[in-house]
Protein backbone atom coordinates (compact mmCIF):
# COMPACT_ATOMS: atom_id res chain seq x y z
CA UNK A 1 0.00 0.00 0.00
CA UNK A 2 1.84 3.17 -0.68
CA UNK A 3 0.61 6.48 0.69
CA UNK A 4 1.66 10.26 -0.51
CA UNK A 5 2.25 13.71 0.52
CA UNK A 6 1.14 16.24 -1.58
CA UNK A 7 2.26 19.79 0.57
CA UNK A 8 -0.10 21.87 -0.74
CA UNK A 9 -2.56 21.91 2.21
CA UNK A 10 -4.33 25.43 3.84
CA UNK A 11 -3.19 25.83 7.21
CA UNK A 12 -1.11 22.83 7.94
CA UNK A 13 -0.49 24.77 11.40
CA UNK A 14 -4.19 23.00 12.51
CA UNK A 15 -2.42 19.04 12.24
CA UNK A 16 -0.21 18.06 15.12
CA UNK A 17 3.23 18.34 14.29
CA UNK A 18 4.07 15.23 16.46
CA UNK A 19 2.93 11.54 14.74
CA UNK A 20 1.91 9.07 16.46
CA UNK A 21 3.92 6.33 14.54
CA UNK A 22 2.58 3.69 16.45
CA UNK A 23 -0.88 4.27 15.23
CA UNK A 24 0.44 4.39 11.73
CA UNK A 25 2.45 1.37 11.82
CA UNK A 26 -0.46 -0.74 12.99
CA UNK A 27 -1.78 -0.44 9.67
CA UNK A 28 1.04 -1.70 8.24
CA UNK A 29 1.19 1.43 5.93
CA UNK A 30 4.35 2.44 4.05
CA UNK A 31 5.41 6.42 3.80
CA UNK A 32 7.29 5.92 0.85
CA UNK A 33 5.97 6.44 -2.34
CA UNK A 34 5.79 2.49 -4.81
CA UNK A 35 7.16 3.21 -7.59
CA UNK A 36 6.06 -0.15 -9.13
CA UNK A 37 2.34 0.85 -9.88
CA UNK A 38 1.46 -1.15 -12.64
CA UNK A 39 -2.69 -1.27 -14.14
CA UNK A 40 -2.76 -4.91 -12.94
CA UNK A 41 -2.07 -3.60 -9.45
CA UNK A 42 -5.67 -2.50 -8.66
CA UNK A 43 -6.97 -1.15 -5.63
CA UNK A 44 -10.08 -2.48 -3.82
CA UNK A 45 -12.41 0.24 -3.22
CA UNK A 46 -15.83 0.10 -0.77
CA UNK A 47 -18.94 0.33 -2.74
CA UNK A 48 -21.02 3.54 -2.77
CA UNK A 49 -23.26 3.71 0.08
CA UNK A 50 -25.88 6.87 1.15
CA UNK A 51 -25.51 8.08 4.96
CA UNK A 52 -28.95 9.90 5.78
CA UNK A 53 -28.76 13.54 6.79
CA UNK A 54 -30.56 12.03 10.11
CA UNK A 55 -27.50 9.94 11.06
CA UNK A 56 -25.10 12.62 10.35
CA UNK A 57 -27.35 15.35 12.84
CA UNK A 58 -26.72 11.93 15.57
CA UNK A 59 -23.25 11.71 15.15
CA UNK A 60 -22.12 15.49 15.67
CA UNK A 61 -20.25 15.48 19.18
CA UNK A 62 -21.95 18.31 21.68
CA UNK A 63 -19.15 20.94 20.31
CA UNK A 64 -17.73 21.88 17.37
CA UNK A 65 -15.09 24.36 16.96
CA UNK A 66 -15.08 26.66 14.15
CA UNK A 67 -12.84 29.49 12.34
CA UNK A 68 -13.19 31.58 9.01
CA UNK A 69 -11.53 30.92 5.85
CA UNK A 70 -11.09 34.02 3.66
CA UNK A 71 -11.84 32.66 -0.51
CA UNK A 72 -10.47 35.36 -2.78
CA UNK A 73 -13.67 36.40 -5.87
CA UNK A 74 -12.12 34.97 -8.89
CA UNK A 75 -13.00 37.10 -11.98
CA UNK A 76 -13.67 35.16 -14.62
CA UNK A 77 -10.44 34.37 -17.14
CA UNK A 78 -8.12 36.19 -14.97
CA UNK A 79 -5.91 35.37 -11.91
CA UNK A 80 -6.31 38.65 -10.24
CA UNK A 81 -8.54 38.46 -7.00
CA UNK A 82 -10.87 40.77 -5.57
CA UNK A 83 -11.45 40.90 -1.56
CA UNK A 84 -12.13 37.72 0.34
CA UNK A 85 -15.67 36.73 1.13
CA UNK A 86 -15.74 34.42 4.49
CA UNK A 87 -16.67 31.00 5.25
CA UNK A 88 -16.31 28.86 7.91
CA UNK A 89 -14.83 25.39 8.68
CA UNK A 90 -14.64 22.87 11.56
CA UNK A 91 -11.08 23.28 13.19
CA UNK A 92 -9.06 20.31 12.03
CA UNK A 93 -7.78 19.93 15.52
CA UNK A 94 -11.15 19.59 16.97
CA UNK A 95 -11.88 16.45 14.77
CA UNK A 96 -9.09 15.45 16.16
CA UNK A 97 -10.06 15.77 19.63
CA UNK A 98 -13.58 14.08 18.68
CA UNK A 99 -11.53 10.64 17.02
CA UNK A 100 -9.73 10.38 20.46
CA UNK A 101 -12.50 10.87 22.70
CA UNK A 102 -14.25 8.22 20.66
CA UNK A 103 -11.00 5.91 20.37
CA UNK A 104 -11.09 6.45 24.45
CA UNK A 105 -14.85 6.36 25.23
CA UNK A 106 -16.38 3.63 23.17
CA UNK A 107 -19.17 2.52 25.87
CA UNK A 108 -21.15 5.96 25.19
CA UNK A 109 -24.26 5.11 23.52
CA UNK A 110 -23.83 8.42 21.72
CA UNK A 111 -20.33 7.92 20.55
CA UNK A 112 -21.24 4.42 19.55
CA UNK A 113 -23.29 6.03 16.99
CA UNK A 114 -20.64 6.96 15.18
CA UNK A 115 -19.93 5.92 11.45
CA UNK A 116 -16.24 7.09 11.58
CA UNK A 117 -13.65 4.43 10.67
CA UNK A 118 -11.34 3.07 13.49
CA UNK A 119 -8.22 4.41 11.14
CA UNK A 120 -9.64 7.86 11.01
CA UNK A 121 -6.90 9.04 13.75
CA UNK A 122 -4.22 7.75 11.78
CA UNK A 123 -4.77 9.50 9.01
CA UNK A 124 -5.16 12.52 10.88
CA UNK A 125 -2.05 12.04 12.62
CA UNK A 126 0.05 10.42 9.64
CA UNK A 127 2.68 11.69 7.46
CA UNK A 128 0.62 11.07 4.31
CA UNK A 129 -2.04 13.21 2.03
CA UNK A 130 -4.04 10.06 0.69
CA UNK A 131 -3.44 6.42 0.91
CA UNK A 132 -5.11 4.62 -2.30
CA UNK A 133 -8.16 3.18 -1.82
CA UNK A 134 -8.13 3.73 2.41
CA UNK A 135 -8.41 7.47 2.45
CA UNK A 136 -8.34 10.51 -0.07
CA UNK A 137 -6.94 13.22 1.48
CA UNK A 138 -10.16 14.67 2.24
CA UNK A 139 -10.09 16.05 6.11
CA UNK A 140 -7.33 18.93 4.93
CA UNK A 141 -8.67 21.46 3.13
CA UNK A 142 -7.14 22.07 -0.41
CA UNK A 143 -6.05 25.22 -2.49
CA UNK A 144 -8.08 24.16 -5.68
CA UNK A 145 -11.03 23.71 -3.50
CA UNK A 146 -10.54 27.73 -2.34
CA UNK A 147 -10.16 28.46 -5.88
CA UNK A 148 -13.62 26.74 -7.39
CA UNK A 149 -15.66 28.71 -4.50
CA UNK A 150 -13.89 31.82 -5.04
CA UNK A 151 -14.32 31.21 -9.38
CA UNK A 152 -18.10 30.44 -8.21
CA UNK A 153 -18.45 33.53 -6.37
CA UNK A 154 -16.88 35.25 -8.88
CA UNK A 155 -19.29 34.94 -11.72
CA UNK A 156 -21.73 36.73 -9.80
CA UNK A 157 -25.79 36.30 -10.98
CA UNK A 158 -24.51 34.26 -13.79
CA UNK A 159 -24.96 31.94 -11.38
CA UNK A 160 -27.83 30.85 -9.23
CA UNK A 161 -27.97 27.67 -6.92
CA UNK A 162 -31.39 27.94 -6.47
CA UNK A 163 -33.61 25.27 -8.28
CA UNK A 164 -30.65 23.12 -9.49
CA UNK A 165 -29.26 19.60 -8.73
CA UNK A 166 -25.88 20.18 -7.88
CA UNK A 167 -22.87 17.28 -6.63
CA UNK A 168 -19.28 17.76 -5.36
CA UNK A 169 -17.58 14.86 -6.28
CA UNK A 170 -14.64 14.63 -3.78
CA UNK A 171 -16.02 16.94 -1.37
CA UNK A 172 -13.12 16.87 1.04
CA UNK A 173 -14.42 19.68 3.71
CA UNK A 174 -16.99 20.90 1.04
CA UNK A 175 -15.86 24.55 0.71
CA UNK A 176 -17.27 25.06 -2.95
CA UNK A 177 -20.72 23.98 -1.58
CA UNK A 178 -20.32 25.68 1.32
CA UNK A 179 -20.67 28.68 -0.96
CA UNK A 180 -23.25 27.76 -3.05
CA UNK A 181 -25.61 26.99 0.37
CA UNK A 182 -24.35 30.44 2.14
CA UNK A 183 -26.11 32.08 -1.39
CA UNK A 184 -28.81 30.28 -1.31
CA UNK A 185 -29.13 30.45 3.07
CA UNK A 186 -28.36 34.53 2.22
CA UNK A 187 -31.65 34.76 -0.24
CA UNK A 188 -35.07 35.48 1.04
CA UNK A 189 -36.91 32.77 1.61
CA UNK A 190 -40.20 33.61 -0.51
CA UNK A 191 -37.74 33.08 -3.52
CA UNK A 192 -36.90 29.48 -2.34
CA UNK A 193 -37.16 26.62 -5.80
CA UNK A 194 -36.63 22.88 -5.38
CA UNK A 195 -32.98 22.46 -4.93
CA UNK A 196 -31.11 19.18 -4.12
CA UNK A 197 -27.48 19.02 -3.29
CA UNK A 198 -25.17 15.69 -3.20
CA UNK A 199 -21.62 15.95 -1.67
CA UNK A 200 -19.84 12.75 -2.26
CA UNK A 201 -16.25 11.13 -0.47
CA UNK A 202 -14.71 8.34 -0.70
CA UNK A 203 -14.30 7.79 3.35
CA UNK A 204 -17.35 8.38 5.49
CA UNK A 205 -15.32 9.50 8.19
CA UNK A 206 -14.37 12.89 6.00
CA UNK A 207 -18.26 13.09 5.57
CA UNK A 208 -18.79 13.03 9.27
CA UNK A 209 -15.94 14.83 10.59
CA UNK A 210 -15.80 17.95 8.14
CA UNK A 211 -17.91 17.96 5.12
CA UNK A 212 -21.47 17.99 7.51
CA UNK A 213 -20.46 20.00 9.77
CA UNK A 214 -18.99 23.01 7.46
CA UNK A 215 -22.61 22.21 5.40
CA UNK A 216 -24.22 23.22 9.01
CA UNK A 217 -21.90 26.33 9.63
CA UNK A 218 -22.78 27.99 5.94
CA UNK A 219 -26.46 27.34 7.14
CA UNK A 220 -25.50 28.90 10.89
CA UNK A 221 -23.02 31.55 9.67
CA UNK A 222 -26.01 32.76 7.46
CA UNK A 223 -29.29 35.05 7.83
CA UNK A 224 -31.33 32.05 7.62
CA UNK A 225 -29.90 31.48 10.86
CA UNK A 226 -30.28 35.02 12.68
CA UNK A 227 -33.09 34.38 14.45
CA UNK A 228 -31.94 30.93 15.88
CA UNK A 229 -28.05 33.07 17.26
CA UNK A 230 -30.43 35.67 18.51
CA UNK A 231 -32.26 33.70 20.76
CA UNK A 232 -28.96 31.75 22.16
CA UNK A 233 -26.89 33.39 25.19
CA UNK A 234 -23.82 34.95 24.49
CA UNK A 235 -20.57 33.37 24.76
CA UNK A 236 -19.14 36.73 26.34
CA UNK A 237 -20.34 40.27 26.78
CA UNK A 238 -19.44 42.56 23.95
CA UNK A 239 -21.14 45.99 24.14
CA UNK A 240 -20.32 46.72 20.85
CA UNK A 241 -22.00 43.21 19.40
CA UNK A 242 -25.20 43.07 17.98
CA UNK A 243 -27.18 39.93 17.38
CA UNK A 244 -26.25 39.66 13.62
CA UNK A 245 -22.21 39.49 14.76
CA UNK A 246 -20.22 36.49 14.14
CA UNK A 247 -16.84 35.67 15.89
CA UNK A 248 -14.05 35.18 14.29
CA UNK A 249 -13.87 31.53 15.63
CA UNK A 250 -16.04 30.26 17.98
CA UNK A 251 -17.87 26.54 19.32
CA UNK A 252 -20.99 25.66 17.94
CA UNK A 253 -23.19 23.86 20.55
CA UNK A 254 -25.07 20.98 18.47
CA UNK A 255 -28.26 21.06 21.03
CA UNK A 256 -31.66 19.75 19.88
CA UNK A 257 -33.01 23.39 19.43
CA UNK A 258 -29.97 24.51 17.02
CA UNK A 259 -30.52 20.57 15.10
CA UNK A 260 -34.20 21.14 14.87
CA UNK A 261 -34.20 24.62 13.71
CA UNK A 262 -31.44 23.30 10.79
CA UNK A 263 -34.30 21.03 9.75
CA UNK A 264 -36.78 23.83 9.49
CA UNK A 265 -34.48 25.79 7.56
CA UNK A 266 -34.04 23.45 4.85
CA UNK A 267 -37.62 22.80 4.45
CA UNK A 268 -38.15 26.64 4.67
CA UNK A 269 -35.43 26.89 1.63
CA UNK A 270 -36.64 23.63 -0.30
CA UNK A 271 -33.21 22.06 0.26
CA UNK A 272 -32.81 18.68 0.27
CA UNK A 273 -29.04 17.64 1.17
CA UNK A 274 -27.80 14.04 0.61
CA UNK A 275 -24.34 12.26 1.20
CA UNK A 276 -22.62 9.54 0.19
CA UNK A 277 -18.96 7.82 0.59
CA UNK A 278 -17.78 5.21 -1.46
CA UNK A 279 -16.01 4.90 -4.85
CA UNK A 280 -16.85 6.79 -8.14
CA UNK A 281 -17.06 3.75 -9.93
CA UNK A 282 -19.95 2.53 -8.14
CA UNK A 283 -21.48 5.91 -7.67
CA UNK A 284 -25.29 5.77 -9.00
CA UNK A 285 -24.62 8.02 -12.28
CA UNK A 286 -27.52 10.80 -12.31
CA UNK A 287 -28.05 14.36 -14.36
CA UNK A 288 -27.14 16.96 -12.39
CA UNK A 289 -27.09 21.00 -13.67
CA UNK A 290 -24.04 22.00 -11.71
CA UNK A 291 -21.09 19.28 -11.49
CA UNK A 292 -18.31 20.40 -9.29
CA UNK A 293 -14.77 18.91 -8.43
CA UNK A 294 -11.39 19.91 -6.75
CA UNK A 295 -7.94 17.84 -6.02
CA UNK A 296 -9.50 14.80 -7.45
CA UNK A 297 -6.96 14.32 -10.71
CA UNK A 298 -3.75 13.70 -8.75
CA UNK A 299 -3.77 9.75 -9.81
CA UNK A 300 -3.94 8.48 -13.26
CA UNK A 301 -5.66 5.12 -11.94
CA UNK A 302 -8.67 7.14 -11.21
CA UNK A 303 -9.19 8.74 -13.97
CA UNK A 304 -11.25 6.52 -15.48
CA UNK A 305 -13.94 6.09 -12.87
CA UNK A 306 -13.53 10.15 -12.52
CA UNK A 307 -14.26 10.91 -16.09
CA UNK A 308 -16.95 8.35 -16.66
CA UNK A 309 -19.16 9.93 -13.46
CA UNK A 310 -18.68 13.56 -14.72
CA UNK A 311 -19.85 12.74 -18.16
CA UNK A 312 -22.75 10.73 -16.96
CA UNK A 313 -23.42 13.80 -14.46
CA UNK A 314 -22.57 16.52 -16.72
CA UNK A 315 -23.84 15.15 -20.30
CA UNK A 316 -25.58 18.05 -22.39
CA UNK A 317 -27.65 17.78 -25.09
CA UNK A 318 -30.00 20.72 -27.02
CA UNK A 319 -31.94 21.57 -24.38
CA UNK A 320 -29.86 20.90 -21.72
CA UNK A 321 -26.82 22.72 -20.75
CA UNK A 322 -24.57 21.70 -17.52
CA UNK A 323 -22.02 23.17 -15.60
CA UNK A 324 -19.47 21.45 -15.10
CA UNK A 325 -16.18 22.54 -13.23
CA UNK A 326 -13.05 20.62 -12.58
CA UNK A 327 -10.30 22.58 -10.23
CA UNK A 328 -6.91 21.38 -10.14
CA UNK A 329 -3.07 21.55 -10.07
CA UNK A 330 -1.17 21.41 -13.55
CA UNK A 331 0.77 18.70 -11.70
CA UNK A 332 0.75 16.51 -8.66
CA UNK A 333 4.64 15.65 -8.03
CA UNK A 334 4.98 12.01 -7.18
CA UNK A 335 1.48 10.71 -7.45
CA UNK A 336 1.52 10.98 -11.57
CA UNK A 337 -1.89 12.99 -12.20
CA UNK A 338 -2.05 16.42 -13.82
CA UNK A 339 -3.71 18.70 -16.01
CA UNK A 340 -2.21 17.77 -19.61
CA UNK A 341 -2.96 13.80 -19.18
CA UNK A 342 -6.58 15.08 -17.56
CA UNK A 343 -7.49 16.90 -20.87
CA UNK A 344 -5.96 14.64 -23.57
CA UNK A 345 -8.41 11.54 -21.50
CA UNK A 346 -11.49 14.39 -21.58
CA UNK A 347 -10.89 14.82 -25.49
CA UNK A 348 -10.48 11.17 -26.23
CA UNK A 349 -13.96 10.52 -24.38
CA UNK A 350 -15.83 12.94 -26.74
CA UNK A 351 -15.22 16.27 -24.54
CA UNK A 352 -13.94 19.48 -24.45
CA UNK A 353 -11.71 21.40 -21.79
CA UNK A 354 -12.02 24.94 -21.18
CA UNK A 355 -9.64 26.79 -18.89
CA UNK A 356 -11.62 29.51 -17.33
CA UNK A 357 -9.05 30.67 -14.56
CA UNK A 358 -5.36 29.61 -14.18
CA UNK A 359 -2.55 30.73 -12.15
CA UNK A 360 1.13 30.37 -13.32
CA UNK A 361 3.66 31.11 -10.10
CA UNK A 362 4.48 27.87 -8.34
CA UNK A 363 2.75 25.03 -8.62
CA UNK A 364 0.42 25.99 -11.63
CA UNK A 365 -3.61 25.81 -10.60
CA UNK A 366 -6.66 26.13 -13.01
CA UNK A 367 -10.02 25.64 -13.30
CA UNK A 368 -11.63 24.54 -16.10
CA UNK A 369 -15.11 24.09 -17.57
CA UNK A 370 -15.98 20.74 -19.43
CA UNK A 371 -18.49 20.22 -22.10
CA UNK A 372 -19.73 16.55 -23.10
CA UNK A 373 -22.16 15.68 -25.36
CA UNK A 374 -24.36 13.19 -25.44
Amino acid sequence: MSTFKFDFALDDDDVDSELSSQLYDSLNISTSINSDRSPSNEISQDACTEIPLDRLLECLPNVLSYSPIGIPILPSGSSAATPNITLYRRDLFDARFQLIAQENVTNDPHEASSIIAKDALTFVEAPSDLVPGVYEGGLKTWECSVDLAGYLAGLGPKLKAHGKRIIEIGCGTAVPVSFLLQQIFSSPPEEALDTEIHLQDYNASVLELVSFPNVLLAWYTSPAALSFRASQPPEEEDEDANESDLPVSGDLFSTPALKSAFLASLDTYKLRLRFFSGSWSSFPVASYDVVLTSETIYRSESLSPLLALLKGAAASDEETEHLCLVAAKVLYFGVGGGVEEFVDRVKTEGGVVNTVWEIASGVGRRVMSLKWAL
